[in-house]
């Protein structure tokens, strides 16, 4: 008879639903697993799997070779985490913003309408992006950072435009950027997107390194060969703002999931650590943990409720908005 048994986990690095996907193959392939059922919202994992053939240990194992990290569901990270975290992600995003508008400062034909008109498009819209970031600053410092952004990538156009900077300077600095930003700032996606590739595994971090190594090679082709009118900077600036927007996502994955776990968090604050139990017809204050399904809880008014359970006496009123359904 097979012995199944559950394994849950929770899981850090989710960001969307290829993840989940990523996940439930991975797990799912291996001998004596069962079901796999993966929750992107909750950023959980549940394994049921047969203990004879496979264990715990090995399958939550496997995440972490994938590259995702693991901790215990039933603790909630720490408020000072999870915003260290989200500044983290912020000023990773902000410098990857700073070298978007400076690839765009160096690649931007004037010469012609649409390409200059697109060019504007993008710069107005990192720039906005810029002031979102850092918008929880205060409105001063948000324009004043979104400023500055904006005028590090008019310098470098202007020193393109007054003959300064051009030729092969101009192709070895927007190249240099590209491998800076591949293989130092967003190094994390590239260690995931092998990872993912070592199990047979298509996520989303593998499509945008394939996109940003793309980029590169084109990037490469040009340095190499040289060839007439061929856009070599065009190329390695793709790169650059690829993995740029994708860093755009995950921060604001993350800012969804951490204001998410901060408003469970505020609801379970809201259930008390001890209760009122009746015993013997006499009160003693128990951890609701201790609490079984034969015991009574008094609950006089203004208290908050501990415990789910059936009222069997007494009468008060209740903010219902709170309870669940």
């Amino acid at each position: 008879m097979p012995d199944i048994r559950r394994v849950r986990a929770h899981i850090g690095g989710m960001q969307c639903s290829l993840c989940t996907g990523t996940i439930e193959r991975a797990l799912g392939a291996k001998p004596g697993v069962q079901r796999v059922a993966v929750s992107l919202t909750h950023e959980q994992a549940l394994v049921e799997y047969d203990s004879r053939e496979n264990n715990a240990a090995a399958l939550m194992g496997i995440l972490q070779q994938i590259g995702y990290s693991l901790s215990d569901p039933r603790k909630v990270e720490p408020f000072e985490r999870q915003e260290q975290a989200l500044a983290v992600e912020r000023n990773r995003f902000a410098v990857a913003l700073a070298m978007s508008l400076a690839a765009v400062g160096l690649i931007v034909d004037i010469a012609h309408a649409w390409t200059l008109g697109l060019s504007a498009l993008v710069y107005v819209s990192l720039v906005g992006f810029g002031y979102a970031v850092l918008r929880g600053r205060g409105p001063v410092v948000a324009l004043g950072g979104a400023a500055a952004l904006a005028a590090s990538g008019l310098l470098l156009l202007a020193l393109r435009l007054g003959g300064i900077l051009g030729g092969s300077g101009l192709v070895w600095l927007t190249g240099a950027l590209a491998l800076a930003m591949m293989f130092g700032l967003a190094r994390h996606m590239l260690v995931m997107a092998v990872q993912a590739l070592r199990r047979g595994v298509l996520n989303q971090h593998v499509l945008v390194e394939i996109g940003a190594f793309a980029g590169l090679a084109g990037g490469a082709i040009g340095l190499v060969l040289q060839p007439a009118g061929y856009p070599t900077a065009a190329f390695f600036a793709v790169s650059v703002m690829v993995l740029t927007y994708h860093l755009f996502s995950e921060w604001l994955s993350l800012i969804v999931k951490t204001h998410s776990a901060q408003s469970v968090k505020r609801l379970l604050d809201l259930q008390p650590d001890t209760a009122d139990v009746l015993i013997d017809d006499n009160e003693q204050d128990l951890p609701v943990e201790q609490i079984t399904a034969d015991m009574q809880v008094r609950v006089r008014p203004g208290e908050r409720i501990p415990v789910d359970g059936e009222i069997v006496g007494g009468g008060s009123a209740v903010a219902r908005r709170w309870m669940r359904r």
